[in-house]
C-alpha cells in the first residue's frame, strides 16, 4: 500500500501527486464531480458507483485513500467500511466519509467503523482536496512511525 510514499517531496506544493484514490459513490454528478477534482489535483482515481464494486476495487487495486458514500443502493456506507476494515488486503488503507447526513450520530458512527475522517455534502473542491490530501499525510506519518 502507500506506492507514493518513496516518490514524495515535502518541499513541493503537490507531494501527493501519485497517490490513488478510489471513489465510492452512487450518485453520477457527485462522483464525475470528485473524479474530475482529484485528477486535475494529479490523483489517480477509481470510481465505483456501489459497494459491489467497490470493494472489489479497493482488493485489486493499491489504493491509497477511499472515498466512500454513507448511503448506498445495495448497502450502506457503514456496512462497507467495516467490511473493508476486517479485510487484511484492505483494512489498512483510509476511508474519508461522505454524506448528505449531518446528523452528529452518523459520524460518531463513522468513525467507530473506521473512518479517518468526515464530510458533509455539498462538499467544495478546495474542501475535498484538502481533505484528502490531510489523511494521505497522517496515513504517511502514521505508517513511518
Amino acid at each position: 500500500m502507500f506506492g507514493f510514499i518513496g516518490k514524495l517531496n515535502t518541499n513541493t506544493k503537490n507531494e501527493l501527486f501519485s497517490a490513488s484514490v478510489l471513489v465510492i459513490e452512487d450518485n453520477a454528478t457527485d462522483r464525475i464531480f470528485f473524479e474530475r477534482i482529484l485528477t486535475k489535483r494529479g490523483f489517480r482515481v477509481f470510481t465505483a458507483q456501489n459497494s459491489e464494486e467497490g470493494m472489489a476495487l479497493a482488493a485489486l487495486e493499491n489504493v491509497d485513500v477511499i472515498l466512500l458514500d454513507y448511503v448506498l443502493p445495495d448497502r450502506s456506507g457503514l456496512e462497507v467500511c467495516r467490511i473493508l476494515k476486517e479485510d487484511k488486503r484492505t483494512r489498512m488503507i483510509p476511508i474519508i466519509f461522505l454524506t448528505v447526513v449531518a446528523e452528529g450520530y452518523a459520524m460518531m458512527e463513522c468513525f467507530e467503523a473506521g473512518a479517518a475522517a468526515f464530510l458533509t455534502k455539498p462538499i467544495s473542491a478546495k474542501e475535498l482536496v484538502r481533505e484528502v490530501e490531510l489523511t494521505l499525510r497522517e496515513a504517511r506519518e502514521d505508517d513511518n512511525a
